[in-house]
């Protein structure tokens, strides 16, 4: 433990990170010299994986952030994540029609290509995730938006085109969001991405970044991973208490709930070693449609395509974003809501999954109707007071 945090300060002091949440301008190129180098990467869509072939392989595909989670009654109210920045850590951002004025920033921790007019993803994960935060369904006569389809997002590239990456440049990333919390309003970060979780969680130098994001204000949501059936095979930094961690549920192509179950593949709690309720929802994860990035490694696979400009994914990577955005409009909603409180709400308005054990999808189904709703109850109490 003293190995441990004495690892995770000089982290700190280097970067320059104080109590007040502030960081300094400091280069980070030396910063391998005392971070883990152990590799992690993003959770491999089921599509690439020897499961596929227990993928309904559906050709038409229903649009799930509409049809079932209703997000549209949201949108309605005029929420629609418009002001609120969600940074994606994962495999880059295409500049794809449905995102591409709303990429504010790009920054790239692999190939240091860095700015907005260099944005790319040669693997095509990261661009999926993008869409299903806040794609506007340009290419699609305005179908399949993500929920917060106005909000802004950065592109935070830690992984290479084969989806890998090192646990250094995730904390890079998530430290490098803290640095520009107020520059650009960034309030969620969404990250799909993992490894194997085998100490605990006090001691998980990647679980401890989550938590200084989480006290300076922005929400980390994380997916829970794609290992299941078998329980206590939540990934870091999935394990983290001070994030939303996400598992998948199946929707059956059907807006009808009652035919609905936990996905085959997503990963089940407790954590595998503190032994802690996880994860903390689900959301749609079975072939969810989202952006295709051109000439990429996914791209190049024998995947389902959507005409030119979509493709089916599957996993715990597509529930988490649909989180994120998801978590974006509570915060357009009302913006004095602190990541305890979205996280309460999140589970609190969760609908239950009929015989579904909270060690798949934790407290249900995410509810963004009711979610909204209730961060604007609390806003009108916040006036009131």
């Amino acid at each position: 433990m003293n190995i441990i945090n004495n690892i995770y300060n000089k982290i700190k002091s280097y970067i320059g990170y104080n109590q007040d949440k502030q960081i300094k301008d400091k280069s980070l190129k030396n910063l391998d010299t005392f971070l883990p180098t152990n590799t992690i990467s993003y959770y491999k869509p089921i599509e690439l994986t020897q499961q596929k072939n227990k993928l309904p392989h559906n050709l038409f595909r229903i649009d799930v952030i509409k049809d079932v989670l209703k997000t549209d009654e949201v949108w309605k109210m005029g929420i629609t994540g418009k002001g609120v920045t969600v940074a994606v850590i994962d495999t880059g951002i295409y500049p794809h029609p449905d995102v591409k004025n709303r990429i504010i920033e790009f920054i790239d921790f692999v190939n240091n290509k860095n700015g907005v007019e260099n944005a790319y993803d040669d693997n095509g994960h990261g661009t999926h995730c993008a869409g299903l935060v806040g794609g506007d369904g340009t290419m699609a006569n305005g179908n399949y938006k993500g929920p917060a389809y106005e909000a802004n997002l950065i592109g935070i590239k830690v992984l290479d085109k084969h989806g890998s990456g090192s646990l250094s440049n995730i904390i890079r990333a998530i430290y490098w969001c803290i640095k520009n919390k107020d520059k650009y309003n960034i309030r969620v970060i969404s990250m799909s991405l993992g490894t194997t979780s085998v100490i605990k969680e006090q001691d998980d130098i990647i679980a401890k970044a989550v938590e200084d994001a989480e006290k300076a204000g922005i929400t980390v949501v994380i997916a829970a991973g794609n290992s299941g059936p078998l329980k206590e095979t939540i990934g870091t930094p999935g394990i983290s208490e001070h994030a939303i961690t996400v598992g998948a549920y199946d929707d059956k192509n059907t807006v009808d709930l009652s035919d609905d179950t936990p996905a085959f593949f997503t990963s089940k709690g407790p954590t595998p070693v503190d032994k802690k309720d996880k994860p903390d929802i689900a959301s749609p994860g079975v072939e969810v449609v989202s952006l295709r990035s051109p000439n990429s490694t996914i791209d190049k696979q024998p995947v389902i395509r959507y005409g030119d400009y979509y493709i089916l994914l599957s996993g715990t990577s597509m529930a988490t974003p649909i989180v994120a955005g998801i978590v974006a409009l509570m915060i357009q909603a009302n913006p004095n809501l602190t990541p305890a409180q979205i996280k309460q709400i999140i589970k609190e308005t969760a609908i239950p999954v009929k015989d579904a054990s909270k060690y798949s999808v934790g407290a249900g189904l995410v509810n963004p109707v009711d979610a909204v709703k209730k961060a604007l109850e609390l806003k009108k109490t916040e006036y009131k007071l």
